[in-house]
């Protein structure tokens, strides 16, 4: 009777062993899980820096803006006029890019004043003292337009009005005043580099070509005892540009250098 408990037994545990190793039919599987793993995101590219129009905003920018000519007051000698002589001036100033983006403002004054004096007679019966005295000065007014910026350069270009005035003083006595005066309008087309390229980001040199109408006129005041004043007026009208014709003139004419704050 004892093995036969224990045959029943063994049969009993090996059919529940089977039963429990095979899925019930009935029950669907669990799905596994996938995980998938998403590539790191990509790096951003640099942001773009600004055009040097941009980097300067409202800014003012002061030095020098090259050189302009003045036709200079000369007197006669023995009743015949000298050959036309123009002094050239160096003008400095300052330019504004206004809060308008593509609008800016220049304005520029240039002086060149002599003078001279003699303990002794230049000739017998000369003036002692104070001799001929000159100055020769120019008003520079422009209104540079944008046309393109980018990192290191901004194109322009700019109407442009001059005015000129010279006057010789031959001696104290106020006779013989001769004056001149030179009025220029022209239009420029330039370009501006900026040494953003080095760090320097303030620091700019310009250069361009102009073209334009210039009317120039001189002045002779003739006093004599017991008669009336009388002026002779000598003018002229000529269209310039700005071609250089000595190698040189390219870094006194044409180039200009600014620092803005």
């Amino acid at each position: 009777m004892r093995p036969l408990v224990c045959v029943l037994t063994l049969i009993s545990a090996a059919a529940f062993a089977q039963s429990e190793s095979v899925p019930d039919a009935g029950v669907p599987e669990t799905p596994k899980q996938v995980v998938v793993l998403e590539p790191p995101p990509a790096a951003k590219p640099p942001p773009e820096p600004p055009s040097a129009r941009d980097r300067l905003g409202s800014s003012f920018g002061i030095g020098f803006l090259g050189t302009a000519n003045v036709f200079k007051a000369q007197a006669d000698v023995n009743g015949l006029p000298l050959p036309i002589q123009r002094t050239t001036v160096p003008v400095l100033g300052a330019r504004w890019w206004t809060p308008i983006r593509r609008i800016g403002v220049e304005l520029g004054l240039g002086a060149m004043v002599s003078g001279s004096y003699s303990d002794a007679p230049m000739i017998p019966g000369g003036a002692v003292g104070d001799g001929p005295a000159t100055t020769e000065m120019l008003v520079h007014l422009s209104v540079p337009l944008m046309l393109a910026s980018t990192r290191h350069t901004i194109l322009f270009v700019a109407p442009e009005f001059r005015f000129g005035y010279s006057r010789f003083q031959p001696d104290t006595t106020g006779n013989g005043v001769v004056t001149a005066s030179t009025i220029d309008a022209s239009l420029k087309a330039g370009v501006e580099i900026f040494f953003s390229f080095i760090g320097l980001d303030n620091l700019s040199i310009e250069a361009g070509v102009r073209a334009g109408l210039t009317y120039e006129a001189r002045y002779v005041v003739t006093s004599l005892p017991l008669e009336p004043v009388i002026t002779a007026v000598t003018s002229q009208t000529r269209f310039t540009t700005s071609l250089i014709a000595n190698p040189w003139d390219l870094f006194t004419s044409t180039l200009a250098a600014r620092y803005y704050f």
